[in-house]
């Protein structure tokens, strides 16, 4: 247990985010997806690579939320412009950005946790060995030991 807005924070919603990756690698997880679980969310299994294209193309704009959040809470851009720059850059419906903006007002630098977090863990769960026994062992660590972010850069580089 920890409080909310923590360094800790980092690390937990990168695990969390990356442990699906480390559970389902290579295809894995898009085959499990295609032949349970869109059936059973009445989702058409032939969507399904279109699907997994988005999403590709989206994770490229993955950041685009960090850079929104700074603007905003730093004062660069009131609402009105991080909405429109949401839409224009991040791809973000009307609605999406307005519960983005939402997000960052209440949780302020906290949306780096989920993607700056994802990349740290990864880089220290996977640094130097293609292995997976290595990598599940790395990442027992990383969910059972206090570590901070700059554990993480620190002894993966």
């Amino acid at each position: 247990m920890y409080p909310l807005f923590s360094p800790q924070s980092l690390i937990a919603e990168g695990t969390a985010n990356y442990g699906i990756d480390l559970a389902f690698p290579g295809n894995e997880r898009q085959e499990f997806e295609r032949n349970v679980l869109f059936p059973m969310a009445g989702l058409d299994p032939n969507e399904a690579d279109r699907f997994y294209q988005l999403l590709e193309l989206l994770g490229r704009l993955n950041y685009t939320s960090n850079q929104a959040a700074r603007d905003l809470l730093d004062g660069v851009k009131d609402e009105e412009q991080t909405t429109r720059w949401l839409q224009r850059y991040a791809l973000r419906s009307p609605e999406r950005a307005a519960q983005s903006i939402r997000f960052y007002r209440a949780y302020r630098s906290y949306v780096i946790n989920y993607n700056l977090g994802q990349d740290l863990v990864r880089d220290y769960v996977e640094a130097g060995l293609d292995d997976p026994q290595v990598h599940w062992a790395r990442f027992k660590t990383l969910l059972s030991s206090p570590l901070q972010a700059s554990d993480l850069v620190s002894e993966s580089n």
